[in-house]
């Protein structure tokens, strides 16, 4: 089986979820500055969830792109040690591009995102169901008819579903267009968990959308 490897560049860009590194296989490379003595706390928790397949690599000493060297270096070990593996870089730096390409011309699949962990809180806007309720805006709808298209929308996200209440709240939010407030948000979350299509444990997230 082809590992998939996935390299943090957490100095530049602290991911909003990694939900959908975690639905497709990847195992995680999270690389952390010397002198970064912080990380969000529901990315820690995240990361845990990888279990053995994520690992850290903390730089011990500091310098003008010391973690881009460190996160090309281990691109190069891993793929000299495991043929067929595939790697994406997750980092805002368009530096690494250069390297990828020439890793790409070579045959190997690699490649850079900044987007691509952050799917799971502004997803894509799902066709919303033909019915009055779509033709609203979002602040005219009743709560019953935001319901509806809240599980619409959650159906049609399939596996990306948000696993976390906070990026359902952003994800949701982006589904309405940013039209309603985080009270509103808020309150359709409650009502979805009410009616059991959401079912909240201390903020992690799973679904019932049959319910």
């Amino acid at each position: 089986m082809t590992n998939k490897y996935a390299l943090i560049d957490l100095e530049n860009i602290q991911p909003a979820s990694l939900q959908k590194l975690k639905n497709e296989g990847y195992r995680l490379k999270v690389f952390v500055g010397a002198n970064q003595s912080k990380i969000n706390v529901e990315l820690a928790e995240e990361i845990q969830q990888f279990g053995e397949n994520a690992q850290y690599v903390r730089l011990h000493n500091s310098g003008k792109n010391a973690l881009d060297f460190h996160i090309a270096f281990y691109l190069g070990q891993l793929a000299s040690k495991e043929a067929g593996c595939q790697f994406l870089v997750i980092s805002k730096d368009t530096g690494y591009d250069p390297l990828l390409k020439h890793m790409r011309d070579l045959g190997i699949k690699a490649n850079r995102s900044a987007a691509a962990v952050n799917a799971v809180s502004t997803p894509i806007q799902p066709t919303p169901p033909q019915s009055s309720a779509s033709k609203k805006a979002p602040a005219q709808m009743t709560m019953a008819e935001r319901v509806t298209f809240a599980r619409h929308y959650l159906h049609k996200a399939g596996k990306a579903k948000p696993a976390k209440r906070k990026t359902l709240a952003t994800a949701l939010a982006s589904a309405f267009q940013k039209k309603l407030s985080d009270l509103m948000i808020d309150d359709l979350i409650n009502e979805l968990s009410k009616q059991g299509v959401v079912i909240d444990n201390q903020g992690s997230i799973t679904y019932k959308l049959n319910a």
